[in-house]
């Protein structure tokens, strides 16, 4: 089976990416990939092309459409000249152009597959829902990630969901490179005897960073053993808005740090290793990157009793949960948990070891790899006169 895999944010979702493409790798697939140009492909095992310009911060959108079309090009030509089977589909950054791509790539007997992070963009554009609705029919096969979005997908997308199946987010084990909790928090200027709560990741509307910061402060006049850390980069968002709330709710430096960047690999160890808690404020998601990483680093999370969630975080057992949307229930949840301190390590650790079982790498790409074979097998009976 020869597989070319996408990835035109391969920067951010790398983890994923490049952890599938081992494990596709080593379960026997001949595997490419063609990624964007910013990002580091060290990890990654298979040959990798890098054409996509998604990340960069230095070019207008014009260039940046002009470039994903010429990127496209690239891997149709790639994918028809050296006969790949299979083109492993993840992002749709431009809907109109990936519709007609994939609709190409189909015409000429390779199998586009879908392996769908969000069903929808979280800030769609007016015409996303017409060209996602070509997009999924174009693909042979579609998969999700968490039991929730089956739901999703088929009540919006009726039409495919006999293409659809289930394969979970793989975990994020081999990324996690822990230090001291003692080292992490000198490196990073944090008081050593704070309950320290991290949020980390991209910073978007619907991540819920203004109910946290409303949550920690309530919490915060209550007690004074409290520090947070708010680190990741804004993606389609203003910082200013969050930075105004910080000032008018007086939230000083000496309970709250924020490093608004793209956080890189190197750095990412001191974040998750200085904390105690992570928490998680999503008013939606289809699946979080970022709950791995959490497990990773062993570390309990706050999270959002939102259905994705729901599968991993277990209320006392792996971590705590509250009402999404709710400044009121996530203030109750954060009070809990800073006061559960002598569960915290075996929370951390029943939450890294259920992803270790259920989130297997090796099992995900056996998954795959038979969800590639029906893409192919249903494809030539649908060209049999």
């Amino acid at each position: 089976m020869k597989v070319l895999v996408l990835d035109q944010i391969a920067s951010v979702n790398y983890k994923y990416s490049f952890s599938l493409a081992n494990a596709l790798k080593d379960a026997g697939a001949q595997v490419e990939m063609v990624i964007d140009t910013e990002a580091d492909a060290s990890y990654c095992r298979c040959p990798v092309s890098r054409r996509f310009s998604t990340a960069r911060k230095d070019i207008g959108k014009l260039r940046k459409a002009l470039n994903y079309l010429s990127a496209w090009r690239f891997v149709y030509k790639k994918a028809v000249r050296e006969g790949f089977d299979v083109v492993h589909l993840q992002w749709f950054d431009l809907s109109p152009a990936d519709a007609y791509f994939i609709r190409k790539l189909r015409k000429k007997g390779v199998h586009p597959v879908a392996g769908v992070h969000d069903i929808l963009p979280m800030h769609q554009k007016r015409f996303d829902p017409f060209f996602y609705r070509l997009i999924y029919r174009f693909c042979d096969r579609i998969y999700v990630q968490a039991q929730a979005n089956v739901a999703r997908f088929s009540a919006l997308f009726p039409e495919d969901k006999q293409k659809l199946s289930l394969i979970p987010h793989g975990h994020f084990l081999d990324f996690a490179a822990p230090v001291s909790k003692a080292q992490a928090r000198k490196a990073l200027g944090i008081p050593e005897d704070r309950t320290v709560f991290l949020f980390f990741g991209q910073i978007k509307k619907v991540k819920g960073l203004d109910l946290l910061l409303s949550a920690f402060d309530s919490l915060q006049q209550k007690r004074s053993d409290l520090f947070l850390i708010v680190a990741g980069n804004v993606w389609k968002d203003d910082f200013s808005v969050y930075q105004e709330q910080i000032g008018r709710l007086g939230l000083k430096d000496d309970c709250l740090r924020a490093d608004i960047r793209y956080i890189p690999e190197e750095e990412l160890s001191l974040y998750f290793s200085a904390s105690d808690l992570c928490v998680l404020p999503y008013r939606d998601v289809y699946q979080s990157g970022v709950l791995q990483l959490v497990y990773a680093y062993e570390k309990p999370p706050v999270a959002s009793r939102i259905p994705s969630f729901l599968e991993l975080v277990r209320e006392g057992e792996t971590g705590y949960l509250f009402d999404a949307g709710s400044e009121g229930s996530l203030a109750l949840a954060l009070e809990r948990a800073a006061e559960d301190r002598e569960h915290w390590t075996a929370l951390g650790q029943r939450g890294q070891a259920l992803v270790r079982q259920a989130l297997s790498w090796d099992r995900i790409a056996g998954q795959v790899l038979a969800l590639y074979q029906e893409a192919v097998g249903t494809s030539k009976e649908r060209q049999r006169p």
